[in-house]
């Protein structure tokens, strides 16, 4: 018969051995993003409950965003993923780091999920940097041309879809993230455009949206829906569309909002730039709602902004990447560098603090990414899934 001092003793040496599932479940999720990707590797029943479905959802609905900066070469692209801090410190909290293995630019993200495009070769990636796994989406509709690609969930079965678009070569195609899915042509009008202002989709309430035009003709949002697969289209700010010339903006994910950056200062002003939230998005009437970046004094940015080579124009490329509290906001100008903006005090700063462009790098990517535990091997069967 085992007594009851040499049960206590068992499990005083394996402790977490004995515990309930539940319990265990409820301490791994308590733990900082990158010790539980450590406890995947203490034992196999760990590994199991961690990349089970219940943990990935539990995870996954707590999960803050976090920012992903990259910085590609020609051979390779570093990724760094550091914790969205309340205001940037001197040294950010990094999560994760790896070296991806080709040369790749960020083309969306969506639950946890990186879209990556190789602009040298004609394949597309979709990766998740927490399990270090990715898979390549190949064929002729991934060869390096002037397409749209994007990245998104279904707002109601929740499946992760990539879309790939051109109306002037092969219309528009869908591939599902899941067992034995391929490309698929999307049946239906398709709108018509001969210039999309940039390749990379803003996701947004359960739709990819692409900046684009006709010709001459005005400027317009194309829309693609991804739970009923169709497109729709609407106008950018009236407020833009009144200038007597108009060609110019980016459309970027802010939050939750759809977000659209004018290209042209306010007034024609280098130092008064204007953001443009959609935030009643399912109102038939598009209002946007105007956010203004005021800068008083920006000596220390001259050396930028009057670049020989980026030009004049503080506005150009200006990219919002994430909003504070206080009302700040972190940016990065022209794919080189990161500004921080100072509601308070109507600045900006140059930082260096997620990195600096090395001589072979050839742009600075970043986008904000919320992480998670999906497998997309366990959770979604895709095959020929590759670790790194």
């Amino acid at each position: 018969m085992i007594s009851k001092d040499s049960i206590h003793q068992r499990m005083k040496k394996d402790l977490f051995k004995y515990l309930p599932s539940e319990i265990l479940t409820d301490i791994l999720l308590r733990l900082p993003l990158e010790n539980v990707a450590t406890c995947k590797c203490v034992c196999k029943p760990w590994l199991d409950l961690i990349e089970s479905n219940y943990f990935f959802k539990s995870h996954f609905s707590k999960s803050v965003p976090a920012l992903v900066v990259s910085m590609p070469t020609t051979n390779s692209n570093w990724f760094n993923v550091f914790k969205l801090e309340e205001k940037p410190k001197r040294k950010p909290n990094l999560i994760t780091k790896f070296d991806f293995p080709q040369a790749s630019t960020i083309q969306g993200s969506s639950n946890g999920l990186l879209l990556l495009k190789n602009p040298f070769r004609d394949h597309l990636y979709v990766c998740n940097p927490i399990t270090r796994e990715f898979v390549e989406l190949r064929g002729r509709l991934t060869r390096p041309r002037e397409d749209c690609y994007g990245i998104g969930v279904s707002r109601i079965s929740g499946q992760h879809k990539v879309v790939y678009l051109n109306p002037n070569y092969d219309g528009c195609h869908v591939y599902t993230l899941e067992s034995g899915s391929s490309w698929r042509r999307v049946k239906g009008v398709i709108p018509s455009f001969n210039c999309c202002y940039s390749s990379v989709a803003a996701f947004a309430s359960g739709n990819l949206h692409w900046f684009v035009s006709n010709g001459r003709e005005i400027p317009y949002i194309c829309c693609f829906d991804l739970e009923k697969e169709c497109f729709t289209t609407f106008s950018p700010p009236l407020e833009c569309l009144k200038r007597p010339i108009f060609n110019k903006g980016m459309l970027f994910t802010l939050g939750d909002c759809l977000c659209f950056c004018d290209d042209e200062p306010k007034y024609y002003c280098d130092y008064d730039h204007v953001i443009w939230l959609l935030k009643e998005y399912e109102e038939v009437e598009k209002c946007w709602c105007e956010v203004h970046v005021n800068i008083r004094q920006p000596p220390l940015l001259e050396v930028l902004i009057k670049h020989p080579y980026y030009g004049h124009g503080l506005h150009k490329r200006l990219q919002p990447i994430n909003v504070y509290e206080n009302g700040d906001m972190l940016m990065l100008w022209n794919e080189k560098h990161f500004l921080y903006y100072s509601k308070k005090k109507k600045s900006l700063t140059k930082i260096g603090l997620f990195g600096k462009m090395g001589d072979d790098s050839l742009c600075i990517n970043s986008i904000l990414l919320t992480p998670s535990f999906l497998s997309l091997k366990r959770h979604y069967g895709m095959k020929n899934v590759i670790s790194f």
